[in-house]
Formats: C-alpha cells, sequence, structure tokens
C-alpha cells in the first residue's frame, strides 16, 4: 500500500498571464521559443489531416501520403451509407489502414513506393470470441508490416518479435461502449475517468509537474487498491498517490519528483507530458470539455499486451475486416452473441474517434469536434 502524502503545493501554469489548459500538444516551437497551442475544433476533420500532410510530411512522400489520405476518407464515406452492415467492418478496416499509411510516411518512415504487409493475422475459429486468437508481426529487412510499423510511428515502440493477442484482452481496452463489455464479460470497470489535468509550477523551485485529480466515486467501480492503481496505469515506481486537503472527495497522481526548468517552464513542458502520454486514453467530446481523458487498469496478467489507444482501435477493426471478409457467417454470430451491442458500438463510434484522434498526431495539437464552427 503507497504511502498517501500530501500533494505538491503550486501555482497554475500560464504564459503571458494565460493559464495554460491540458493537451498532449500545449505549446509547438516558433522560430525562438515555445508557445501556447490552443485546440482545433473542426466539424471535419479531413481537411485538417490533408494540410498536416502537405505541411509536415517529407515532399519525396507527400504524393503517395496524400493519395492514402484520400482514398481512407472514401473509404470511411462509403461506410456510411445505409445498407452496407455486412461490409462495413471491411469498409472502415481500409480506411484506418490507408490513414495509417499517410501518417507512416508524414512521420518520414517508409519509402515512396511504400508496400507493407497488413502486419496482423487472426485464426479465430467460428463463434470465437474472447479467446480468438490475433498476431502481429514484426518489420524485418524488407519486409515491412504496417501495424508494427503504425505502432512505431504513434508512440516510438518498437515490435521486436511476434506477438500473440487475445481479442478478449483487446476488446475491454476500447473506451467507446466500454460498460456494454463489462456487462458481456461480466467483469469489473477498468476505465476511471481523469476529473481533471492540471499544469503546476514553483517559481522559487524552478519547477514544473502535472496533477491527474481523480474522484474517489470514480474509482469506486473499479474495486482497486491505490497501489492497483498505480502499477495498472503503468506510471511505475516515480509516481505518487497524493491527497489534496483542500478537497477531500479527490486524490491526485503526480511524480514524486517534478520536472527542472532553467528559464522558461514552457521549455520542459512536452518532456512533462511525455511522463504521463502513454497512460492516458481521450475522448472527443461534442460538448465541453470537448477532450475527456482516463487511465486504463487492466489485471496484472494483461499488463504487458495494453496497446496504445489508436492501435487496439486499429487491432479490434482488423479483426471484424477480416472474419467479414473471409467467413461473413462469423461476423453475424459475432452480432448475435453478448458481444454484439459492444461490436455494433465499435462499428458506430470508433472510426471517427481514430479520425479525431489521429488527425491531432498528424497535427501535432488537439483536434475537437466542433458544436459551431
Amino acid at each position: 500500500m503507497p504511502q498517501i502524502v500530501e500533494a505538491r503545493t503550486g501555482e497554475r501554469l500560464s504564459m503571458k498571464k494565460q493559464a495554460i489548459a491540458f493537451s498532449l500538444w500545449p505549446v509547438g516551437r516558433t522560430k525562438r521559443r515555445y508557445g501556447v497551442q490552443h485546440r482545433v475544433f473542426a466539424a471535419d476533420p479531413w481537411p485538417i489531416i490533408a494540410e498536416a500532410i502537405a505541411q509536415r510530411c517529407p515532399k519525396q512522400l507527400r504524393e503517395p501520403a496524400q493519395a492514402f489520405c484520400a482514398q481512407a476518407e472514401d473509404f470511411y464515406e462509403a461506410s456510411l451509407l445505409g445498407r452496407v452492415l455486412h461490409a462495413k467492418p471491411v469498409l472502415l478496416y481500409y480506411c484506418m489502414l490507408n490513414l495509417a499509411k499517410a501518417f507512416i510516411l508524414t512521420t518520414g518512415r517508409g519509402a515512396k513506393d511504400y508496400r507493407p504487409q497488413h502486419g496482423l493475422r487472426e485464426t479465430a475459429s467460428l463463434g470465437q470470441v474472447e479467446g480468438a486468437p490475433i498476431l502481429a508481426f514484426p518489420t524485418t529487412g524488407k519486409r515491412p508490416q504496417l501495424f508494427a510499423d503504425f505502432l512505431q510511428a504513434v508512440s516510438g515502440q518498437q515490435l521486436k518479435r511476434n506477438r500473440r493477442y487475445r481479442l478478449g484482452e483487446i476488446l475491454p481496452q476500447i473506451l467507446s461502449g466500454h460498460r456494454v463489455w463489462c456487462s458481456a464479460a461480466q467483469a469489473k470497470e477498468r476505465f476511471v475517468g481523469i476529473h481533471e489535468l492540471r499544469f503546476l509550477k514553483d517559481s522559487t523551485a524552478r519547477s514544473i509537474w502535472v496533477q491527474a485529480v481523480l474522484r474517489k466515486e470514480d474509482l469506486a467501480p473499479l474495486g482497486i487498491t491505490y497501489a492497483e492503481l498505480l502499477r495498472g496505469t503503468r506510471l511505475g515506481p516515480r509516481w505518487r498517490i497524493a491527497r489534496v486537503p483542500a478537497e477531500p472527495d479527490v486524490v491526485c497522481l503526480e511524480k514524486k519528483l517534478p520536472d527542472s526548468y532553467t528559464h522558461r517552464p514552457s521549455d520542459v513542458l512536452m518532456n512533462v507530458v511525455d511522463g504521463i502520454r502513454h497512460s492516458l486514453w481521450s475522448c472527443v467530446l461534442i460538448v465541453p470539455p470537448y477532450l475527456r481523458y482516463y487511465l486504463y487498469v487492466p489485471p496484472r496478467e494483461e499488463r504487458a499486451r495494453v496497446l496504445p489507444q489508436l492501435l487496439s482501435m486499429y487491432m479490434v477493426m482488423f479483426f471484424l475486416g477480416s472474419i467479414t471478409r473471409y467467413r461473413p457467417h462469423h461476423f453475424d454470430r459475432l452480432l448475435d452473441s453478448e458481444y454484439g451491442a459492444q461490436i455494433e458500438g465499435i462499428l458506430n463510434e470508433v472510426p471517427t474517434q481514430f479520425i479525431y484522434l489521429l488527425s491531432s498526431q498528424f497535427l501535432k495539437r488537439d483536434v475537437a469536434k466542433a458544436a459551431i464552427v
């Protein structure tokens, strides 16, 4: 049981008398220094992605990246047609696949003639859900594997060997419809919403940190201890649980040692974000706060197979696209199973979330849905 200490005190971080709200990309580099980046609201994320490719993609890779993006948009639009239920998973998978290719090229990976293999294979037997196996393969030599390349482009993680996953380990990682999965699997919740993420600083000590505030009532459905919370979120031993004296109904997560800065807090702000980035899941909303963050707390035996949010979305859509393409009767059985409601929710909600979240990766800036443009 970790010792519950009192949270470090500090003042809200601001630049030019403007408070800096939490973001995965709170600042951007200008010619001289870092400047605040405000959230971009978009009713349609595709032009955002296209512009990011035009601005960020290496010139020699720009043409194929733009073509992949255009094709991804066409697949997505086709999936919205009312009578394509039994083709929808295939269309959505190829939308994600082409968008992943465009992102890989935009990050400077791959070649102009980038023709990777899928990098995934499923061998599910008829009716299999929880135990359905999905294999992931590393890129080796001249055989690029898209899943492995996408994983590295998004997170910096390198898939070094073949990895075996079960669909039952990936489905609970999907934020959309998580409580539907809990009901189908008869399992406790694994996501906890973060009440607030705060950038704080101590001007005297010239230090800066992020404080993740959790309401105790939101933690209760998980039925876990604070020690299990720390271990499950993969934050590691450098983080601690702390109490906030002025807020008795919450606890917070913060690093034991804050980051130090020499000249300006903004110079190290991205380092602060990188310390928690890999543990956060995001949900794009059309109402305030527009982006909500969560922590995922799996059981110990599944922690080694937790994927970055975008990759778990991608893997599930690959599985659904594969069985729909090669064994459509399996897809029908899946819809009729206790997991059918979650599968329908994934097909209806995950693609839009995937596109918005990946558009933020393209732009290196938060992109959210716009209620009014």
